[in-house]
């Protein structure tokens, strides 16, 4: 039987793998709605696909970084000292991988901590978005032209285009969720989670996360 810090944790890092998941997720219904459909929604049919790519303009990425080795490990995307930094540890780590549940497998892979400081952060890999042919920051504009997204703040992290975003704007409530274009078809989200006490620390989590995991794809695998 989990303890009471137990269960929080397992908690909260549902709670930060569900933000990162929807990111994703949004933009490949929105895509899929984009198709052939005039913007009108078609019934499910239990997979997310886009029937053709938008000919939405593409970012392009002058320096892309090949997350490829790290899609069957994603937790070794943030470093052991980022993780002392934020208070857990490589063995803290709920790694989310595409065999685990049909959610996974259809967005990308991803990790998630929970330590003793407050909040918790989870990274995923848009990977799913880039097999259906919509990957990278464009895919995610799509989504946002449709209104998808209620915040939307563009940045760069380490020279790479990123941006705040979220289908809603929970920064003053401790949440933040940054996604980051790594190269013309490829982005990964940081989500930073239940900083209560001190919210704006949480997009300056997420920042710090997102610089660490560009410094380990700089590194190879």
């Amino acid at each position: 039987m989990l303890s009471r810090s137990g269960e929080a944790s397992l908690v909260r890092n549902r709670s930060v793998w569900f933000r990162i998941v929807s990111l994703f997720a949004v933009a490949a219904i929105g895509v899929s709605c984009s198709a052939d459909t005039d913007g009108v929604a078609q019934p499910a049919t239990g997979e997310l696909s886009a029937s053709k790519p938008s000919a939405a303009p593409e970012r392009r990425v002058s320096d892309p970084l090949d997350v490829a080795p790290y899609l069957s490990r994603p937790c070794d995307l943030v470093s052991p000292e980022m993780l002392e930094k934020l208070g857990t540890s490589p063995s803290e780590a709920t790694p989310r991988l595409p065999e685990d549940d049909k959610i996974t497998a259809q967005t990308g892979p991803g990790c998630s901590w929970t330590g003793e400081n407050e909040g918790s952060v989870g990274i995923g890999i848009d990977s799913g978005n880039k097999e259906r042919g919509v990957g990278g920051l464009r895919g995610l504009e799509i989504a946002r032209d449709q209104g998808r997204y209620k915040l939307w703040e563009e940045t760069s992290i380490a020279g790479y285009p990123a941006v705040y975003m979220g289908i809603s704007d929970s920064r003053h409530r401790g949440d933040c969720d940054l996604v980051v274009g790594i190269a013309d078809d490829m982005t990964f989200g940081v989500a930073a989670v239940s900083f209560r006490e001190n919210p704006q620390k949480a997009c300056q989590v997420a920042a710090e996360v997102a610089a660490d995991v560009i410094e380990t794809l700089k590194g190879g695998s």
